[in-house]
């Protein structure tokens, strides 16, 4: 049955698969609907648990735009459904949708397995995904106990990683460093592939709660772990980042080797052979870098951010090298994340990791053709 439904007759539903709903996608959706009137009914039940009223069984976004618009009446479907119906209905509904977070998915698959009883491969196989898939999402849950997340930051930034993301931060045991990567995870906008290689490099220095497993932050002499990083810290970074550049213009390659831990070093870098090395041969293709590279271009830094961990830091950036003659056509673009840890009060580089980002105008592509073999190309 449809019909015209009165707004303040209708409750949402307890099991909704949308969580959260952002202020721009309500009013996106107003506006659309003050133009163009409503076109899609959003569908109801009788409220189990209250006379003449209604639950949503999905069209939350329609019903909250009427709302927000003042309307009285909005157009339903009126259907049977139990709770499991309802369930499955918004989440098949939403499943694909961009909007959904992966944290959303799971706690749906999670009420659908306790709640009804529902094996992951019967989960999986309503949506069309495996049952291993369904028990990835699930382990999301798993991250952080409910009081952590009254932090509305982390909760906030648990909507918005992927559950690639929380396989890999579940590698990490301790839960406090373990909320602040997530929340540096979001405001650096890591690919799951930087997260995996910082926590891997870092590893050791995360406390794990048991004695002579690692190297405790706190054995470190770390004051509280600070979400950004003191005004103080973050210039020092900068610095660092700059003479890593500005000191193959003077030639002075024993104060480069200084701004770089002695022992633990790693590199990957965008210019052949592509491969990870560490220590001394990590150093060692620096030195080509330094002298037998970077001397025949200008380089631009762009984009820079750096974010403190106690005493670790990760720093993302971009850096624009330009040929000689500065012509449009030796232009290179390459980006980097690089991970510092302090040695006393100075920020030494653990690890850097740069590729190159490619452009595809034959300009290029022809110019790419003409460089050595050792220049910066990937």
């Amino acid at each position: 049955m449809i019909a015209d439904l009165p707004t303040n007759s209708i409750d949402h539903s307890p099991y909704n698969s949308r969580l959260t709903y952002s202020d721009t996608s309500i009013e996106q959706m107003a506006s659309s609907m003050a133009r163009n009137g409503q076109l899609v009914t959003v569908k109801v039940r009788p409220n189990p648990t209250a006379r003449e009223r209604y639950e949503l069984v999905y069209g939350h976004r329609r019903f909250l735009a009427a709302k927000k618009l003042g309307w009285k009446t909005i157009r339903a479907e009126v259907v049977d459904a139990n709770d499991e119906d309802v369930l499955k209905q918004s989440l098949v509904e939403n499943f694909e949708r961009e909007g959904i977070s992966d944290y959303e998915k799971a706690c749906i698959f999670s009420t659908l397995n306790t709640k009804f009883n529902k094996t992951y491969e019967e989960i999986g196989k309503s949506l069309g995904i495996s049952k291993q898939h369904v028990g990835s999402y699930i382990a999301m849950l798993r991250l952080f106990d409910n009081a952590e997340l009254s932090n509305p930051e982390l909760a906030t930034a648990l909507h918005r990683i992927t559950e690639h993301h929380a396989r890999v931060l579940s590698r990490v045991s301790d839960k406090k460093t373990r909320a602040d990567l997530t929340i540096m995870a979001t405001r650096q906008n890591l690919s799951v592939r930087d997260l995996g290689n910082m926590i891997s490099h870092l590893r050791s220095w995360f406390p794990t709660g048991q004695k002579g497993n690692a190297k405790n932050l706190e054995q470190l002499g770390t004051s509280e772990i600070e979400e950004v990083g003191s005004t103080s810290d973050v210039e020092n970074i900068t610095h660092v980042v700059f003479d890593e550049f500005k000191l193959a213009q003077s030639g002075d390659f024993e104060a480069f080797k200084k701004l770089h831990l002695g022992s633990g070093f790693t590199l990957f870098p965008s210019y052949p052979p592509f491969e990870r090395s560490e220590d001394t041969r990590a150093l060692s293709r620096e030195r080509e870098w330094f002298y037998g590279i970077l001397p025949k271009y200008s380089w631009k830094i762009e984009d820079l951010k750096i974010t403190v961990l106690g005493r670790t830091a990760l720093s993302t950036l971009k850096v624009k090298y330009f040929g000689s003659k500065g012509a449009s056509d030796t232009k290179r673009l390459v980006r980097g994340t690089m991970v510092f840890v302090k040695r006393g009060d100075s920020w030494k580089i653990l690890h850097e990791h740069w590729s190159r980002v490619r452009k595809t105008s034959r300009q290029s592509r022809a110019f790419a053709a003409r460089l050595p073999h050792h220049q910066i190309d990937n």
